[in-house]
């Protein structure tokens, strides 16, 4: 893509949006004589998101990060229909996300915050406030003044960007006026677009794409690569040629000791949820333990207790009862961990957790007969995180996946499917 951008007219102007500020300033140097702008609070009298603007006006290149762009308003959305600019999206955004309205309450655990949004929520429909809509979008009703507690909720509900789920879950969804003809053209970056929220979220909102490949060759032993623009069905080749290479470095742990803490008989009913989200919260000490021990027993006994080489993962509220001396914090990566190269070194990967979409992504979608697909969106997460290791560079990694399900679908995607 970066040969793509350098080629490009100089009158046309480029947004380079990554998730990272290291990527941004990469991209910068990686592109000098496009002169990529990086949005500085320190310009923008402490605020990023003016000094956007400012160089908007200019009608300079930018290079920002998705957790700026996600705060874009109509100004913004003016300035660049006016700007004759391209976006480039590496990676997908988090274009659905739990709306919480008491963030800054720090003593309430989410489910707390969640609960009491959710009554407060209520509480607004039952007096008349707010009205929902069949596909939940949330809207205000003008003849009823608003409290101060909730301006900012009303700012966003006017903005049609609140959606109130099944009475229970409030989502915030990224302004999608911005995929409608506001750039020259939109490029997304990203692996199995078609099992991430944003695909979703495009098809929700009826906004039209088309899907290509890039292929890499290996210039050099070094790891320079060569990227070629090429048609999804020539794609879709190469990627099963390139699964069959990898299934050849990949060792996925088959200890029926260690993987027991992700294993049930056949005949259990929850056999599928052991180490989701939801069983994490119900083990008691004893099953943290646990799986902490396991983990340590795989760095020993197949890792040869190299701690440098190693990568792991949890849920976020999990963390920092898995970690210890054999797991520090600068080991740990994100479940969504995406487009960064600061881990490639890494060869020894520990995946302790078993992804399932909110289910209330799923009523959301459903209301216009949208269905995610659970092992689909799980395995596009993990292959996602599993990408931040040495993998990516054609490199042999060791993983450790206690759960059963998420290591059937691993195997699976390795043998082609999907």
């Amino acid at each position: 893509m970066i040969k793509y951008i350098n080629e490009l007219e100089a009158k046309t102007k480029v947004i380079y949006i990554t998730p990272f500020l290291s990527e941004t300033e990469r991209i910068r140097d990686s592109c000098k004589k496009r002169k990529f702008k990086l949005p500085d609070n320190r310009l923008g009298n402490g605020s990023k998101l003016k000094h956007f603007k400012d160089l908007l006006r200019s009608k300079e290149n930018i290079s920002s990060t998705h957790a700026l762009f996600s705060s874009i308003d109509d100004e913004v959305i003016e300035l660049i229909e006016e700007g004759n600019y391209i976006l480039v999206l590496d990676e997908v955004m988090s274009v659905v996300t739990a709306l919480d309205v008491y963030k800054d309450e720090d003593a309430l655990s989410n489910e707390e915050r969640q609960y009491i949004i959710a009554s407060d929520m209520q509480l607004l429909k039952k007096e008349g406030f707010i009205n929902i809509d069949r596909e939940y979008k949330v809207f205000w009703n003008e003849d009823k003044d608003v409290l101060s507690r909730y301006k900012s909720l009303k700012q966003l509900i006017d903005k049609e960007q609140v959606y109130f789920v099944s009475d229970a879950y409030l989502f915030w969804m990224f302004p999608h006026a911005i995929f409608n003809n506001i750039f020259k053209e939109v490029f997304l970056m990203t692996y199995q677009f078609d099992y991430q929220i944003q695909s979703f979220y495009f098809r929700f909102f009826e906004i039209p794409y088309e899907k290509f490949g890039v292929t890499k060759t290996r210039l050099d032993s070094r790891f320079k690569w060569e990227f070629t623009f090429c048609s999804y069905s020539d794609y879709l080749l190469y990627d099963l040629e390139k699964r069959s290479q990898m299934k050849e470095l990949v060792t996925i742990c088959d200890s029926v000791k260690l993987n027991s803490i992700g294993t049930k008989p056949n005949f259990s009913r929850d056999k599928k949820a052991l180490l989701s989200r939801s069983d994490y919260r119900q083990k008691k000490s004893a099953g943290i333990l646990d799986i902490q021990r396991k983990s340590i027993s795989y760095l020993k006994m197949y890792l040869d207790d190299k701690m440098s080489t190693i990568m792991w993962t949890t849920f976020k509220d999990n963390r920092s009862q898995i970690k210890s001396t054999r797991f520090p914090d600068k080991h740990f990566v994100s479940l969504n961990a995406r487009a960064t190269n600061e881990h490639r070194d890494k060869s020894g990967l520990i995946y302790l957790v078993n992804r399932f979409v909110n289910p209330f992504f799923n009523n959301l979608f459903r209301s216009k007969k949208i269905e995610v697909n659970q092992d689909t969106y799980a395995l596009a997460e993990m292959l996602q995180w599993i990408f931040r290791s040495c993998l990516r560079d054609d490199k042999p990694i060791k993983i450790f996946i206690p759960s059963e399900r998420m290591r059937k679908l691993l195997t699976e995607w390795l043998d082609g499917k999907y």
